[in-house]
């Protein structure tokens, strides 16, 4: 079954880097991977405001993609 990762660009490559309890996150749907993206954008954006980070997260430093199968 197919899945959906949030990935973050590095300098030479992108990765998976997101986290729940320990593991690597994963979406069932390409929806639901956008979904938590956006809260996390939104959230830094709030913190940038607030004063309590320096920079704001760039949308362009992450992409969605789509993953064939996922092993533990």
């Amino acid at each position: 079954m197919s899945k959906y990762e949030i990935q973050t660009r590095f300098i030479h490559d992108w990765e998976n880097v997101w986290h729940c309890d320990g593991q690597l996150e994963y979406f069932d749907t390409y929806e639901q991977a956008k979904e938590s993206l956006n809260d996390f954008l939104d959230e830094m954006a709030q913190e940038h405001f607030n004063g309590n980070i320096e920079d704001t997260y760039d949308i362009e430093d992450f992409r969605i993609v789509k993953v064939q199968e996922i092993t533990s």
